[in-house]
């Protein structure tokens, strides 16, 4: 099966699994500090959202040709600029949402879980755009605390959440 990345073309055996094929590229573009920002499969557009499990499971001859094009990092990262900051300003204002019924009713909102999802496409973005920038060292302490976070959800400790949420995360997240 022929795959293609940018202009780069090589083939894989067809019983190869798609997820396996897809990393290949990821690995491909990411040696040249490119990131993968359009992909086909079998000639019909895909999205990250559309990865899913029973996707990457399949035989590339169940799918198809892979075609893939990539951007350089930092223009993916000054074109991502303003969507950034527009990310950043919503997970701030839902985050702040969180605190009051962390800290008063002890509960944990069911809106929590889903802002996981949309933090962590935020980080990925703010990884690419510091590569080598001295806030970096910045980024990896948000890093850990969003894992406190995580950690603190996982035992239900909404006092904890909240702190982490109020004093580590949402203080660096416009200023990342």
């Amino acid at each position: 099966m022929r795959i293609t990345l940018d202009h780069d073309q090589w083939d894989v055996r067809d019983d190869q699994l798609v997820g396996e094929v897809l990393a290949q590229v990821s690995d491909r573009a990411r040696s040249r500090q490119r990131l993968v920002t359009s992909l086909r499969l079998g000639g019909r557009p895909i999205t990250d959202r559309g990865l899913i499990p029973s996707l990457l499971a399949k035989s590339m001859k169940e799918v198809g040709a892979v075609e893939a094009l990539s951007k350089d990092v930092p223009s993916v990262a000054a074109s991502a600029r303003s969507a950034m900051i527009r990310l950043a300003a919503i997970l701030k204002a839902e985050a702040h949402g969180f605190l009051l019924p962390l800290r008063t009713r002890g509960t944990i909102p069911t809106a929590l879980d889903r802002w996981f999802g949309p933090l962590a496409d935020y980080v990925e973005l703010l990884q690419a755009a510091v590569q080598g920038n001295s806030s970096n060292g910045e980024l990896q302490a948000v890093s850990s605390w969003i894992q406190e976070l995580l950690d603190a959800r996982s035992m239900k400790d909404p006092v904890r959440m909240a702190d982490i949420l109020e004093f580590e995360i949402l203080p660096h997240l416009a200023s990342l």
